[in-house]
């Protein structure tokens, strides 16, 4: 695995660089692969290729067992800490998970529990899970090859040297291992934390007086702007998990006057599928097709809305439990989209967020994004919900610093959208709730909403 033979080789080049720094605790290049043969001698009873769990709460630690079960031919399968134990204990007995990390570094043996999955993968990093926010989460296959060639893609949009890549976020969240590997692979320091504090990140980032790479979702870059701190370095800010508005982008612009932008639209399935480099795209578009990924749209309407397909050589390597794909195969994403003569990829809601409303298709993302047009408003959600007559109707909850006159508002929306577009129910919330990828919890929402919690 290429990834393992450049740890050992920056370890004789470069020991004393320091390649992870969480929080206070750092390990430079040779002492972190001393810890990882240690514990890799330790592991030595685990059969070869056993999927073995990781449940481990500290990311440095969870990074040592990491490289240790890849160096002993063992695939790392990162299940995250914060899930309830009962959901913990579904997903080990489903995917059959017989050995288990925990915070007690001790490795566990789940005797009742039988391997019943195989993969004959090549360069099978790990099994990632998805963020189960609608039900119990979903097992894949990251292999090592399809995040080489997103590396690739990512140095070919950094124009400035950059020291150190900063992902504050979870490593169970695919986005911040994909930079803690990128880290390593590519000789850098990893700077991540414990829990999120976006003062001290900042603070940390400005005392290094290096140029960074930071990978963030918008609610982490949006702490970062609320701390009123200013960085002049020349820094790469990668945003994803959901679409920046303008007047956020201005935020961005005050806290980062001297970085660059890059939105990109991925999934942890497809990885990368496009880009919006410094707001170069069109509004409401996020951003262009990497060089790589080709798309197509099934099932268009007359509007050339169609369900988004991807093939590219930087995909997953399909579920556990449907077992592998080719790179070459096409996964279907669950997004309406439709793409201009430009290449512009723009989306329009996801598959279950679609609203059939008096026989018309209706995406909550476009009346969202004309919603995030009005100044006051701070954040927007828009669903379906059931009604005897129509049997749906839309339902727009959203947040905003004053009270707001639901009349203006509505006639605001009717100069902009269609009259079917017209949410029949606005309503003011107090705050949002999130997932752990730090997009608005649309399902818990609506639910909160179906359950009494918002009234009109």
């Amino acid at each position: 695995m290429e990834l393992l033979n450049r740890l050992k080789r920056y370890t004789k080049e470069r020991p004393h660089q320091c390649a992870f720094r969480f929080d206070q605790a750092t390990l430079n290049y040779g002492e972190l692969y001393d810890r990882v043969m240690q514990i890799k001698h330790r592991i030595a009873h685990i059969p070869k290729q056993t999927y073995v769990g990781l449940t481990l709460s500290h990311p440095m630690d969870t990074m040592i067992y990491y490289l240790a079960l890849l160096m002993h031919e063992c695939v790392p399968c990162l299940l995250d800490h914060r899930w309830s134990r009962e959901q913990q204990d579904q997903l080990i007995r489903h995917y059959g998970l017989s050995y288990l990390v925990d915070d007690t570094q001790r490795v566990h043996i789940n005797k009742d529990v039988t391997n019943q999955f195989t993969s004959d993968i090549e360069g099978l990093l790990h099994i990632g899970f998805t963020s189960g926010t609608t039900g119990l989460p979903k097992a894949y296959y990251r292999n090592e090859y399809s995040w080489i060639i997103s590396f690739e893609e990512n140095e070919s949009l950094m124009l400035n040297q950059i020291e150190t890549i900063v992902a504050p976020g979870p490593l169970s969240h695919s986005l911040s291992l994909y930079a803690c590997v990128y880290a390593l692979y590519s000789g850098r320091t990893f700077e991540g934390q414990h829990h999120f504090n976006a003062q001290r990140l900042l603070q940390n980032i400005e005392q290094a007086q290096q140029n960074v790479a930071m990978f963030l979702v918008p609610t982490m870059l949006a702490a970062c702007t609320a701390t009123k701190d200013e960085l002049t370095q020349t820094h790469h800010i990668f945003s994803t998990g959901d679409k920046l508005h303008d007047h956020f982008r201005e935020r961005v612009r005050h806290t980062f006057p001297k970085s660059v932008l890059i939105e990109f639209f991925g999934t942890s399935e497809a990885s990368f599928i496009s880009y919006n480099y410094d707001n170069q795209a069109p509004t409401h578009s996020v951003g262009k097709l990497f060089s790589n990924v080709e798309v197509k749209l099934s099932h268009q309407d007359e509007h050339h809305i169609g369900l988004l397909q991807v093939c590219s050589d930087m995909v997953f390597s399909g579920y556990v439990d449907s077992g592998s794909m080719h790179s070459l195969d096409w996964i279907e994403t669950g997004d309406y989209a439709s793409v201009d003569c430009n290449g512009y990829l723009f989306l329009h809601g996801r598959k279950h967020d679609r609203m059939i409303i008096g026989g018309r298709n209706v995406f909550p993302q476009v009346i969202e994004r004309v919603a995030m047009t009005y100044p006051e408003i701070e954040e927007v959600v828009v669903m379906g919900v059931p009604h005897h007559r129509f049997g749906e109707i839309a339902c727009m909850l959203y947040t905003a610093s004053e009270t707001l006159s639901k009349s203006t508002l509505r006639t605001y929306l009717s100069n902009r959208l269609a009259r079917y577009q017209i949410p029949s129910k606005i309503i003011q919330v107090p705050r949002m709730n999130y997932t752990a990828s730090g997009k608005i919890a649309r399902s818990e929402m609506k639910s909160l909403y179906l359950n009494g919690r918002y009234k009109p």
